[in-house]
C-alpha cells in the first residue's frame, strides 16, 4: 500500500506541476488550460480487528486540468488526480485512503475523423462483487482501464468507427484473506453505407476476458476462468411500396471459455429476413423468418455472455432453430391498437425436433382515469405441440397508470405472463413484476414511497425461479434536514462469475453442480441535514445478510456499513470530519468478521490558478 501511494503521489505531483508549466505556454496563445483543485490537510487514523492501526498527519487533494491546443476542436483534454482521499471525507468510495488519476484526450473533433483516449487508474479504492437484489460484498484493491476511439465520417462515402478497450483489477474481500481479479479486452469495428436507397451496415466484435474467483466466493480454491468470443455480422434493407421495408441480417459468433473445470466452444451463424408494409393508416402488416444453424451454441452462448461457462454442446449432434411469423395490426383509434398473429416454430435439439404453432391476438389502449393516463396491453396464445398435439394456452399483461391526485403524484405498473415460450420450445416461462411509487409536498415538506417486486421461472419446473422485493420511505423539510430508508430481499439460481453472481437467464440445462443457491436481506438508512448555510452533516447504515449455498460452498455472509460526515465551508476553505466503518464476515471462513475503521479530520482550500 506505501507503494501505490507513493506512486499516486508522483502522478499527482506530476500532473500538477505540468498544469502549472501549462500556465506559462498560455502566452504563447496556441493553449488554453484551466486549473483547478483542492489541497487539504489533516489528521487520520485507521484501525481493526485483522490489521495494524495507523494514524498521523496526511497531505492530499485533487486536481483538475482542461484545456485545448490550438482550438477544441483541433486538440482538447481534460484530467483529474486525487490523493489520499476516503470515504470518510469525499466522495471516492474508499475507506483507507484511495488516489488516482483519470484523463480524457480528443483530437481533430471538429473533422471527419476524430479521435479520443482515455485512461484511468485508482488505487486502494473500494469495490462490489454482486449479488442480486442486495448489498453487494465490499472489495479493495487497485484497478485501471485504457480506452482508444476513432471514426471516420466522410459524406457519401462508407463510415467507419473502432474502438478498443481494455482494464484489468485486483482485489480482496474485505472478510478474508482471498485475492481476486479480472481483466478484458475488446476490439468494436463498425461501417455503414447508403447506396442508391440501399443501407448496408457490417461490423466485427472481438473480445477475451479471465478472472480469479476468490475462494471465499468458489468454495473450491480460487478458480481461474477465461473466454474468448468474436462476432461478425451484416444487415442491408431497403424500402419497397405501400410504404414498407424490407431487410435482410447475418451474423457470425463464435466462443471458447473455461470455468471451474469445464469448458465450452463453438459457432453460431443467424439469418434473419423480415417484410413490413403500411397500407393504410390503420393497417400494418409484417412477416419475420429466423433460422439458426446452432440453437444448442445459442443456449450455451448466452450463459458465456453472462461471464460463466458449461460443457459445450457435442460436436456431433446438429441442431437448428426455423421461426416463421406473420402479424397484421389494426388500429380503429388512435389510443387503441389490435393485432393477430400466427408463428411456426421448428428446433432440432440434442437428437429431436420438435415443433410448435402458436396463434395469438393482442389489444392494447390507453384512457384519461382520474386526471391521470392508463395503459393498457393483453396478449393470448394458443400453442400446439407437434409432438404430442397437447394445448397450452399463453397471455401477456401488462398496465401502468400515472396521475396527480388531490397534490399526490402517483405512478404504478403491473405485468404477469404465463406459458411464454423460452428459447426452447419445450419450456415455458411464467413471470409476474409490480412498482409503484407515491410523492408528497406541503411547502417545504415532502414525502415519498415506493415499492417494486418480481419473480421468474419455469412454469413446470419447481425451483427454477429467481425473485427479488424491495420497499423505500424518504421524507425531507427543505435543507433542514432529510431522511430515507430502504429494504430488499432476493433468492434464486446464479452462476458465479468473476464480477459476481449472474441469476441463470435459461432453461436448466445447467447441471446442478454449476449452481449456486442464493438469497440474502438488506436495509439502508440515511440522514442528512444542513441547518446553516455551508453547513452540512450526514450520517448513513447499511446493512445485508446473504447465504451462498452450492455443491462446493455453504456460507452465510454479512456485511454492514457506517459512515459520517460533517463539513463546514468558509469562503474556500473546507473544514471536514468524517467516519466510516466496514464489517463484513463469511462463516466459510470460520473466524470473526473483519472490522476496518477510519478517522478523518481536516481542512482543505480550494484553488483556481488559472
Amino acid at each position: 500500500m506505501g507503494c501505490s501511494l507513493r506512486v499516486a503521489t508522483f502522478i499527482w505531483a506530476g500532473l500538477f506541476l505540468f498544469a502549472i508549466h501549462g500556465s506559462a505556454q498560455l502566452q504563447l496563445g496556441d493553449f488554453s488550460n484551466r486549473l483547478s483543485g483542492t489541497i487539504a490537510s489533516g489528521y487520520s487514523a485507521d484501525w481493526g480487528n485483522q490489521t495494524n492501526s495507523d494514524h498521523g498527519w496526511t497531505v492530499g487533494g485533487e486536481a483538475d486540468l482542461s484545456g485545448a491546443f490550438h482550438s477544441a476542436n483541433f486538440l482538447s483534454y481534460s484530467a483529474s488526480a486525487y490523493l489520499n482521499q476516503s470515504r470518510a471525507n469525499s466522495d471516492f468510495q474508499s475507506i483507507s485512503n484511495a488516489s488516482g488519476v483519470n484523463i480524457t484526450t480528443t483530437f481533430m473533433a471538429g473533422t471527419h475523423f476524430p479521435l479520443s483516449i482515455n485512461y484511468s487508474l485508482a488505487y486502494n479504492s473500494d469495490g462490489n462483487y454482486d449479488v442480486p437484489g442486495v448489498a453487494n460484498y465490499v472489495t479493495h484493491g487497485t484497478s485501471d482501464t485504457f480506452g482508444i476511439s476513432w471514426s471516420e465520417n466522410i459524406p457519401d462515402a462508407p463510415s467507419f468507427s473502432a474502438n478498443y478497450q481494455r482494464g484489468t483489477s485486483q482485489y480482496n474481500v474485505y472478510g478474508s484473506n482471498d485475492n481476486g481479479n479480472n481483466t478484458f479486452q475488446s476490439l468494436n469495428l463498425h461501417s455503414g453505407y447508403k447506396w442508391k436507397g440501399i443501407n448496408m451496415g457490417t461490423y466485427y466484435l472481438l473480445g477475451n476476458g479471465s478472472s480469479l474467483i476468490p475462494q471465499v466466493i468458489s468454495g473450491t480454491g480460487s478458480t481461474e476462468t477465461h473466454s474468448n468470443n468474436s462476432a461478425m455480422g451484416f444487415n442491408v434493407s431497403h424500402q419497397i411500396p405501400l410504404n414498407g421495408n424490407v431487410g435482410a441480417t447475418w451474423s457470425r459468433s463464435t466462443w471458447d471459455s473455461s470455468y471451474l473445470g469445464t469448458s465450452s466452444s463453438g459457432t453460431v451463424d443467424i439469418y434473419d429476413l423480415s417484410l413490413s408494409m403500411h397500407p393504410v393508416s390503420k393497417i400494418a402488416l409484417s412477416a419475420t423468418l429466423n433460422y439458426s444453424d446452432n440453437l444448442s451454441g445459442q443456449l450455451y452462448q448466452s450463459i458465456v455472455s453472462t461471464g460463466g461457462a458449461l460443457p459445450g454442446p457435442s460436436q456431433n449432434q446438429s441442431s437448428n432453430s426455423l421461426d416463421l411469423m406473420g402479424i397484421l395490426n389494426y388500429s380503429p383509434l388512435q389510443s387503441l391498437q389490435t393485432e393477430v398473429y400466427v408463428e411456426r416454430l421448428t428446433q432440432s435439439y440434442l437428437g429431436d425436433t420438435y415443433g410448435v404453432t402458436s396463434y395469438g391476438s393482442g389489444i392494447s389502449f390507453s384512457h384519461k382515469i382520474l386526471n391521470g393516463i392508463f395503459n393498457s396491453s393483453f396478449t393470448v396464445t394458443a400453442n400446439i405441440s407437434d409432438q404430442n398435439s397437447a394445448n397450452t394456452m399463453g397471455l401477456t399483461t401488462s398496465e401502468t397508470y400515472a396521475t396527480e391526485f388531490r397534490n399526490w403524484q402517483v405512478n404504478g405498473s403491473f405485468s404477469y405472463a404465463q406459458n411464454v415460450q423460452t428459447l426452447l420450445v419445450t419450456y415455458m416461462n411464467s413471470f409476474y413484476n409490480y412498482s409503484g411509487t407515491v410523492r408528497r409536498r406541503w411547502g417545504r415538506f415532502h414525502l415519498g414511497a415506493g415499492a417494486s417486486a418480481g419473480r421468474t421461472g419455469l412454469t413446470e419446473q419447481p425451483g427454477t425461479a429467481n425473485s427479488s422485493e424491495s420497499y423505500n420511505l424518504n421524507a425531507g423539510y427543505g435543507s433542514i434536514f432529510t431522511a430515507s430508508g430502504s429494504y430488499s430481499r432476493s433468492s434464486g439460481q446464479a452462476l458465479i462469475t468473476g464480477a459476481g453472481l449472474v441469476p441463470i437467464p435459461l432453461p436448466p440445462i445447467v447441471p446442478s453442480s454449476e449452481i449456486s443457491i442464493y438469497g440474502g436481506d438488506s436495509y439502508a438508512f440515511s440522514l442528512a441535514s444542513s441547518p446553516l448555510k455551508r453547513f452540512t452533516v450526514s450520517a448513513a447504515y447499511s446493512k445485508s445478510i446473504s447465504n451462498t449455498n452450492s455443491s462446493s460452498i455453504i456460507s452465510d455472509n454479512s456485511s454492514n456499513q457506517f459512515n459520517a460526515l460533517l463539513q463546514y465551508q468558509v469562503r474556500k476553505l473546507n473544514f471536514t470530519s468524517g467516519y466510516a466503518r466496514l464489517e463484513q464476515g463469511f462463516s466459510i471462513i470460520g473466524t470473526q468478521p473483519q472490522v476496518i475503521s477510519s478517522f478523518y479530520a481536516g481542512v482543505s482550500r480550494w484553488f483556481k490558478f488559472f
